[in-house]
């Protein structure tokens, strides 16, 4: 009989260890500090569901509150990050923590909801990185002037972001944009120079390629055929259609390199501005 009773106290005891392993392995502090590890690992997805369950099942805490709306954020899942600061009233922005604002911040600018962005720094001065905030928006709203008179202003302190913001938009406001209209005039006058004065040889080269040859067969038609024949004014559509082609794709063209322009000072700001998100 002794045997029996001494597994049974064994088996007890191993029972009794392994729950309250269970126990300190998924209590509070633990658990923040798994879900710590999955944020600061990227895997976000995770550290969500980790983050979630802390939430529901421990004291309010608002480091894991904040990493829970990044959470939000970085998957995308704007609208359960806003439903947070919308339950805690948005009107009363400047009682949250400056951690919790510049988070709401930084949603807004996920969300490219620049206007809104602006709408706060005009109202408000409680948050951190508001120099950098005002002349991004004004670059990614590609308000180059304002921005670039913003550039020009004088900054107490001076980090990466500044730097980067203001040589972008020092060169944005410089930058040499191309004139639709010229570049459809010069189009009329030699087919093809207008967006080859874009900077598309190629294809300008084809549309001078083209008008000029229908052009020629057309001549050479009428010449030959005279006007009663079809084959001409076939030929003299075309080189007709090929002609409009052109002036209409020289000012496009213009346009085209100045959106590729914008862009990329555009996407220059965003890789700035974001670089700490």
């Amino acid at each position: 009989m002794i045997r029996p009773i001494k597994l049974t106290v064994l088996l007890l005891f191993v029972f009794v260890i392994h729950t309250v392993g269970q126990n300190n392995l998924y209590d509070c502090k633990n658990s923040k500090n798994f879900a710590t590890y999955l944020f600061n690992t990227g895997q976000y997805e995770l550290s969500k569901h980790e983050l979630e369950r802390i939430n529901f099942f421990c004291d309010f805490d608002s480091t894991i509150q904040l990493m829970l709306l990044k959470s939000y954020r970085k998957l995308n899942l704007f609208k359960q990050e806003e439903l947070f600061y919308v339950t805690n009233g948005i009107e009363n922005f400047d009682r949250l923590s400056g951690d919790f604002r510049d988070e709401y911040i930084r949603l807004l600018m996920t969300e490219k909801r620049y206007g809104e962005v602006q709408k706060i720094l005009d109202e408000r001065k409680t948050f951190s990185q508001q120099y950098e905030y005002r002349l991004g928006t004004e670059l990614l709203l590609k308000n180059w002037e304002k921005a670039y008179q913003i550039s020009q202003t004088n900054v107490a302190r001076m980090n990466f972001k500044i730097m980067g913001l203001k040589h972008i938009a020092e060169k944005s406001y410089g930058a040499k944009r191309k004139s639709p209209w010229l570049a459809a005039l010069m189009s009329v006058v030699l087919p093809g120079s207008g967006k080859a004065y874009c900077g598309y040889w190629g294809d300008g080269a084809i549309s001078f390629t083209f008008t000029a040859s229908t052009a020629f067969f057309a001549i050479r038609g009428f010449n030959k055929y005279g006007t009663r024949s079809v084959y001409p004014w076939i030929i003299g559509g075309l080189a007709v259609s090929y002609y409009a082609a052109n002036i209409y794709g020289g000012a496009t063209s213009a346009k085209r390199y100045n959106n590729n322009l914008d862009y990329s000072f555009i996407n220059e700001t965003e890789k700035v501005l974001y670089s700490d998100y």
